[in-house]
């Protein structure tokens, strides 16, 4: 089993927006008046000012008061709906600001920038704060941010973010719908590239693999060198039945010689879901040359001989994942059967004895970037035959480009009971740059 797939998810790291400055109440827009706009002028300037002894909601709803009469009047002026939209988002009612803004830019077309900036102001906040709730892991709330600033203004930022959380949560039909809505706004590539792919495989997965097939085409013409579109693109060709124009691009990606380590391991994944081994093997054999230490790429690479029965190159490489990470039992497997694959069945029951000797074993272990020179290894132990409560210490290193060990920390693990699982995390922090990480060949182990 391979240990990416190709949904593309956003990261909570993106970077924050900023606002425009601006003065409202200086712009050349819907500058004629009455007696109902100068006294919300007032309000305004009021509640403005710091040293206003009365609370700035109370401000803003007088002015809202002040501009009733107009503004359920036959023809309001446009200065109404100005000063009602500000007094609104001051009181953080999206729904009656985004309303005021609009009947503005209908009755004065030359506000319309103005509106503008305004939504965007507003929402910048908004948008932040919500990248700051899905920092700290509190999804709920980050949602509820990116909602209100979808109210306030079309951004594919917000409507990208909200819609990969209702994915996530399974609502699928609100998620598309935002992720059109993204689409439509257009904006940050990076944006347009998560709505666009996260879209179609929803559609696809919806069955309207046409509209998927829409999508994926529109975004391949605009961006010939995301690999990665161009990739689910071939799937989901090769799904609606067109396998030779899923080859045809399959192909012309393994023509390429300009593509990066994440390329081509992405390109390996989308052959190996289109259950091309042979040409899978090909692309992850391109990745592993470009870092032969990343664990993720070891195992993709010999999965993929093992399902293109190519048991002579998968040997030294499943010799090599049981080398570096001896805690875990597929790496031994793979071992086991290239050898009996291979008739040497006293090789393949020598390696099966050590597996079945490991009093616990490793499951999804895997090496990530927390942040510039701070790396974490994180993964579950579970416990196969050690007693409950045991305590084990895995010495575990961190290789450079060269497999030199470059910095060894000591991860002290409590063992739950027998069959049962635990996660665990390590943080290194490290100025050398990072390629890879290793298991220590001698765990030592003590009961509680």
């Amino acid at each position: 089993m391979l240990r990416h797939s190709l949904k593309y998810a956003l990261a909570a790291g993106l970077v924050a927006a900023f606002a425009f400055p601006m003065d409202i109440l200086a712009q050349e827009c819907a500058e004629k008046g009455n007696k109902y706009t100068r006294g919300a002028d007032v309000e305004l300037s009021y509640a403005a000012r710091r040293d206003d002894p009365q609370p700035k909601e109370k401000r803003f709803a007088r002015a809202i008061e002040k501009l009733e009469p107009i503004l359920t009047g036959d023809d309001p002026l446009p200065r109404a709906y100005l000063l009602a939209g500000q007094a609104y988002l001051g009181l953080r009612d999206y729904a009656g600001a985004d309303s005021m803004l609009t009947k503005l830019s209908i009755s004065d077309p030359a506000c319309t920038d103005l509106t503008n900036e305004m939504r965007f102001n507003a929402w910048v906040p908004l948008y932040n704060r919500g990248i700051s709730s899905l920092r700290a892991g509190e999804q709920d709330q980050a949602l509820e941010a990116f909602l209100q600033a979808n109210v306030i203004y079309s951004d594919a930022r917000s409507l990208t973010n909200a819609a990969n959380i209702y994915q996530q949560r399974g609502d699928n039909a609100t998620a598309m719908e935002l992720y059109s809505q993204a689409l439509k706004s257009g904006g940050e590539p990076d944006m347009v590239r998560a709505a666009s792919i996260n879209l179609a495989e929803l559609l696809r997965a919806d069955g309207r693999g046409d509209e998927a097939l829409a999508i994926y085409s529109e975004y391949a013409i605009a961006n010939p060198d995301d690999v990665l579109g161009m990739l689910n693109y071939a799937i989901a060709l090769m799904d609606s039945g067109d396998s030779e124009a899923a080859e045809r691009m399959f192909g012309e990606l393994l023509q390429r010689d300009d593509l990066s380590f994440r390329q081509w391991s992405q390109v390996g994944i989308g052959l190996y879901r289109a259950q091309d081994f042979a040409q899978a093997a090909q692309a992850f054999q391109n990745a592993y040359e470009l870092n032969p230490l990343n664990k993720e790429t070891l195992e993709n690479l010999a999965n993929t001989y093992y399902q293109s029965e190519e048991y002579e190159a998968l040997l030294p490489l499943a010799d090599q994942l049981v080398a570096l990470y001896p805690y875990e039992s597929v790496n031994y497997n793979l071992l086991a059967n290239a050898h009996r694959e291979l008739d040497n069945s006293d090789e393949a029951l020598a390696v099966l004895q050590k597996r079945d000797g490991l009093e616990f074993e490793f499951l999804r272990s895997q090496l990530a970037t927390v942040s510039e020179g701070v790396y974490s290894v994180e993964g579950q132990v579970m416990n196969k035959s050690a007693a409950a409560g045991s305590e084990v210490t895995v010495p575990i290193s961190l290789l450079d480009e060269e497999g030199q060990v470059v910095m060894t920390e000591e991860l002290m693990l409590t063992l739950p009971a027998a069959g049962e699982a635990t996660s665990f995390l390590l943080q290194f922090q490290i100025e050398e740059p990072v390629a890879g990480f290793q298991y220590g060949q001698e765990a030592s182990s003590s009961d509680s």
